[in-house]
């Protein structure tokens, strides 16, 4: 079996209805029965006196409440979200593919002046050059179905709010019999403790009902709305932000990008993966072999080594023994998902 080139990123500066979405709340606070908004779509939103109480209770923000629950030790010895979706429905199923016009939405440059570091190229094997992407970092998350400490990858991608991140399902809630995860943060370009760009605490989770309800792995793709910075910049205009595509064919020439943690790696930093894609069943697979951690990390086609930006076709969803990764097929559902909560604010 061919394996893709894998190396470590020498490190660089830098339908609506079909969903379910969460409105986080003060720390322990109390949720309330799902309303419907105008689109159908479920939406849990938090109790408003609990969260009052909460946040005159803490004197912080949300944002603030879930930015301070992640000390470096509680980082150190989060443990990979790959073990959440270890019972859920592997079964292939029927096949996926495009259902409607191919769609996509351009890249995003940064538009904020930063003190980013310079891009450094990856080194050794087939002189092959890729540099590390501020829009990709690491997700941090409490589980309260069991009380433990998560971590997954993620990354930006360009919406009208400019707020947009992109995970997997299981990053953001438990699936069948699970729970809404709790003090969700995106540090973009962590590095080994590092956060150049700070953290990014989420306003709203939203993922599939099919993955809430039936942990369904063709649905394992979940959109955050993040909370400014303390500055009101929007995350996408201080890192960038990938485009997006859907129904286009299951066959491209992928770069991910991702934190995996389980040996051979350390989570410590960017790995990356570059290969075609191929079907596997309704998923899109690629043999890259990473591990735990790398849960949620985006697939891009098109990516720019010297831009740092691509375009999202594919979101890490499982691992197995032989070393194959496999995502979501990007279909309409997933695209009406996107528009859905593209101006989320």
């Amino acid at each position: 079996m061919h394996f893709p080139d894998i190396r470590r990123v020498a490190a660089v500066t830098a339908s609506a209805a079909l969903a379910a979405v969460m409105t986080l709340g003060g720390a322990g606070a109390a949720q309330a029965a799902p309303e419907q908004d105008a689109s159908g779509a479920a939406t849990a939103s938090t109790a408003k006196a609990s969260v009052s109480a909460a946040a005159a209770r803490s004197g912080q923000s949300v944002a603030d409440q879930a930015s301070n629950y992640w000390t470096p030790e509680r980082m150190r010895t989060a443990i990979s979200a790959d073990t959440l979706v270890k019972k859920a429905d592997t079964k292939s199923g029927t096949a996926l593919g495009p259902t409607g016009p191919a769609r996509s939405v351009p890249a995003a440059a940064p538009t904020v002046s930063s003190n980013a570091l310079g891009k450094t190229a990856a080194g050794g094997g087939m002189g092959t050059n890729v540099n590390a992407s501020a829009t990709v970092g690491k997700v941090f998350f409490y589980n309260p179905a069991n009380g433990g400490n998560y971590v997954c990858s993620a990354g930006t991608v360009n919406s009208g709010s400019k707020l947009l991140v992109m995970s997997a399902g299981h990053c953001v809630h438990g699936g069948a019999g699970g729970q809404w995860m709790q003090n969700w943060v995106f540090v973009p370009y962590y590095n080994y403790g590092s956060a150049p760009y700070g953290q990014w605490s989420a306003k709203y989770l939203t993922t599939f009902n099919a993955w809430i309800n039936s942990s369904d792995l063709s649905r394992d793709v979940s959109w955050i709305t993040v909370w400014p910075n303390s500055s009101n910049q929007a995350l996408v205009n201080v890192v960038g932000g990938n485009g997006i595509m859907a129904n286009y064919p299951y066959q491209q020439f992928i770069t991910i990008l991702a934190y995996p943690a389980a040996p051979p790696y350390d989570g410590g930093w960017q790995q990356y993966c570059q290969g075609n894609s191929y079907q596997s069943g309704n998923k899109m697979a690629m043999n890259c072999g990473f591990t735990g951690g790398s849960s949620g990390s985006l697939w891009l086609q098109g990516y720019s080594d010297s831009t740092t930006l691509g375009n999202v076709d594919g979101i890490m969803s499982t691992l197995d023994g032989a070393g194959v990764n496999r995502s979501s097929y990007f279909d309409t559902a997933v695209w009406d998902v996107y528009v859905s909560v593209a101006n989320r604010t």
